[in-house]
């Protein structure tokens, strides 16, 4: 049985924005030079290596960043004070909402080949093939970069960790918990499509904007089904999951 849609928080949309930028922008910003540092003092560590674990342990502290300021926020005394349930933490029906997480999860790895095909193809009218190519090459993430290396193993599980698991997490609190929330309050039903393109703005992406765009509409439809943030969890999480060991196989190396 379908759930009741989640209801709207009143909030100022600055709130959102300066949660984001902090947690995403400045947050890497001030580590990163710092996480440089210490792991370029480890004895034998090779560059390729120091990179990887840099980016792997920037892109968790972002996710626990973005987790944690969302929490205090919305749920804090000093914030709006509002229960778990307005931000869709709850284990309520949480069976059925992995069963749809996870076909939501196929359906995003459908989205995410056709639409990237079909952008590309557009683009290529558009930028021809030499513009295509560098703009994808600016496009691609540092962490789909760094799976096609050979790395070590501990490495590759940070790297698992932070896209499969904790980026997962983080973006579907923010963006389909919280943003989508304050979005509800001010657009109603139409809210999917707002959160859906700024979750795509987000990545700053030009030839994919319009598949993540896609992605994101749907995820905000799979939390509004079940009013929980496990189904959409899951589903960000299996399409990443997807992506990481398409990646790790393409080069030989199974993920486990």
């Amino acid at each position: 049985m379908r759930d009741a849609a989640p209801a709207g928080i009143r909030d100022s949309l600055l709130n959102p924005l300066s949660i984001y930028l902090l947690a995403m922008v400045l947050l890497p910003w001030t580590a990163a030079p710092l996480l440089r540092r210490v792991i370029g003092a480890a004895a034998g560590v090779s560059g390729e290596v120091q990179h990887a674990a840099v980016s792997g342990f920037v892109v968790v502290l972002q996710g626990f960043a973005l987790i944690a300021l969302t929490l205090a926020h919305v749920l804090g005394p000093r914030g709006l004070g509002l229960s778990p349930r307005a931000l869709g933490l709850s284990g309520r029906g949480w069976q059925d909402a992995v069963r749809l997480g996870v076909a939501g999860g196929l359906v995003l790895v459908i989205i995410n080949i056709a639409g990237s095909r079909a952008a590309a193809a557009l683009f290529r009218v558009l930028l021809g093939q030499d513009g295509l190519t560098r703009q994808l090459a600016r496009e691609r993430a540092v962490i789909t970069e760094l799976f096609q290396l050979d790395l070590p193993g501990a490495l590759l599980a940070l790297l698992l960790f932070g896209s499969v698991v904790i980026a997962p997490l983080s973006e579907e609190l923010f963006f389909r918990g919280y943003l989508h929330a304050v979005l509800r309050e001010r657009f109603g039903a139409s809210a999917a499509y707002v959160s859906g393109a700024l979750f795509a703005a987000a990545h700053m992406y030009l030839v994919h904007f319009l598949p993540l765009a896609v992605m994101g509409v749907v995820l905000a439809r799979i939390y509004e089904r079940r009013g929980t943030l496990v189904a959409p969890v899951v589903a960000h999480g299996l399409a990443n999951l997807v992506v990481a060991a398409s990646l790790l196989l393409a080069r030989g190396v199974s993920p486990s």
